[in-house]
């Protein structure tokens, strides 16, 4: 359970780096543009193979019991959550709007998989990363961060129809990448 902790501090960490602009803009002042992107690149990839192995290294402690709907809320709550990371992707008004989406991507995701979940890993994992996705709208806002103010026509629909199929692929993929079965289209 350490490494898993570990792993989602190291990730939450690096990534909070973005709400705040002026220590953003230090730090690739200091190692360079392009060096900047390489270790927040590579420090991600560490974040999360070291959040997998967290994971997969746990044993099954249970907290809580989940309610009985919240498999279904779970799913409601993980579409929307990819509709905002397809809002993340693409650059039309509704990113304007949401201002933060793959922060309330990892909001819905994180709170999903709490309803859905009551053992301690999960409990790690995505009680962390709700708690990282509002410190970041926090921090963000007090910041005055705002994503770029270009629109793209269109984009709004291509990114709800991408968030949409991201949600159908990782449904098919969940088992696969993640070790738990949730949809079997037969």
């Amino acid at each position: 359970m350490i490494l898993l902790a570990a792993g989602v501090v190291l990730t939450a960490a690096l990534h909070l780096v973005a709400a705040v602009p002026s220590l953003k803009e230090r730090l690739k002042a200091s190692v360079g543009s392009k060096a900047y992107g390489a270790l927040f690149g590579l420090g991600s990839i560490i974040g999360l193979f070291v959040v997998v192995i967290g994971w997969h290294s746990s044993g099954l402690v249970a907290i809580y019991d989940p309610p009985v709907w919240g498999r279904y809320a779970n799913f409601l709550l993980t579409l929307v959550a990819f509709i905002c990371l397809g809002i993340f992707l693409f650059r039309g008004s509704l990113r304007q709007k949401l201002r933060f989406p793959m922060a309330f991507a990892t909001i819905f995701w994180s709170a999903g998989h709490l309803l859905s979940n009551g053992d301690l890993a999960s409990l790690i994992l995505f009680g962390a990363f709700l708690a990282y996705g509002l410190l970041h709208i926090i921090i963000g806002i007090l910041n005055g961060v705002r994503p770029s103010p270009e629109v793209r026509s269109g984009h709004d629909l291509l990114s709800i129809l991408a968030g949409i199929a991201l949600y159908g692929v990782m449904a098919q993929l969940h088992g696969a990448l993640i070790g738990v079965q949730v949809l079997e289209l037969t």
